[in-house]
């Protein structure tokens, strides 16, 4: 079973939400955290890509989902934005900042990333 299948049949499928005129992203009854990149281009900002992450135990954060526009790939479009590794180190920051977080897990690369790299 590959990754996305395992965080899907694990903690389920992530739903766009209306709550009361806003959009959020949601799965299951789990409480989910939701970080955007966006790319500034002049008066306009894109978005660029998306994590979803919960905290399932006292000292772990679970990257639950990931999506990367296509365009800002960096095999296919803009290299010099890194819009995931810039949206991967954010996530890594907000473990820091958050008291018991020892490691961060990422389901798609099947690994747990250690505090010593958090």
């Amino acid at each position: 079973m590959s990754s996305i299948n395992a965080s899907i049949a694990s903690y389920g499928f992530p739903k766009i939400i209306d709550d009361g005129g806003a959009l959020r992203i949601g799965i299951g009854e789990l409480e989910v955290q939701t970080l955007y990149a966006f790319v500034d281009r002049g008066k306009k900002q894109d978005l660029a890509g998306v994590l979803v992450y919960t905290r399932v135990h006292d000292d772990t954060l679970v990257l639950l989902h990931m999506a990367v526009r296509p365009e800002f790939c960096y095999s296919i479009g803009y290299k010099n934005e890194l819009v995931l590794a810039r949206i991967l180190a954010q996530l890594r920051a907000i473990a820091r900042r958050i008291k018991g977080i020892k490691k961060v897990s990422i389901l798609y690369a099947d690994k747990e990333i250690p505090r010593a790299l958090i």
